[in-house]
């Protein structure tokens, strides 16, 4: 277990205060622009709030937002003190990885990583494509042509979710053939690694 020094402790204290700050300020400009909104917009109810609820609206932006900041800025500062030279070295041996994939592998490797945002763009796609193609034909009525649209987009949905369906299973195909080792979880390697820093408590020499 590693023992936090008292230099690390101010060190972390004083980040966490200025990404505090930030978020503060930001907040301030936030509640500033509400309240203005609300002000501009619905001036006759603005006017019949009272004090508080008029303190709340630059008070509760302020305070959420600032300590959104101080909660991410004390992360941060965790990872880059204590992870960053081992997230750079998993970083490292997945970049190895990946570079030892053929160029199809790569490319499937890449569609994989995004293919729920592939899916639903090229379902978006497909709702304007089937629009436009079925909208030239002069003598459908508006209503057969929705229907007829749906339909088209229907039967490229069923297209889609077949081919994510090859692409998972030739993922998980890949995945064999590399026959990668079982690796331990990160959490058990960087304990491994950083639990005890020097810190292991001996043990005590029995005499027989």
């Amino acid at each position: 277990m590693k023992i936090i020094s008292e230099e690390e402790k101010a060190a972390h204290r004083q980040y966490v205060l200025t990404e505090g700050l930030k978020g503060c300020v930001i907040g301030v400009g936030v509640a500033y622009g509400i309240t203005r909104f609300v002000k501009y917009r619905y001036p006759v109810r603005f006017s019949q709030m009272n004090a508080s609820i008029k303190a709340a609206m630059w008070a509760m932006p302020t305070i959420t937002i600032g300590a959104f900041f101080a909660d991410e800025g004390s992360l941060k500062f965790d990872t880059d003190t204590y992870r960053a030279a081992y997230l750079k070295k998993i970083e490292a041996a997945q970049e190895a990885k990946y570079n030892n994939l053929s160029t199809s592998e790569r490319m499937l490797e890449k569609l994989n990583e995004k293919k729920y945002e592939t899916i639903v763009a090229a379902w978006a796609a497909s709702l304007y494509g089937s629009w436009k193609l079925v909208d030239r034909d002069p003598y459908m009525t508006r209503a057969q042509k929705l229907v007829q649209a749906r339909v088209y987009a229907q039967a490229f949905t069923v297209v889609l979710l077949l081919g994510t369906i090859v692409l998972s299973v030739h993922t998980a195909e890949v995945k064999k053939k590399s026959k990668a080792p079982v690796e331990q979880p990160e959490w058990k390697k960087y304990l491994d690694e950083h639990g005890n820093d020097g810190n292991t408590t001996p043990q005590p020499h029995i005499k027989h």
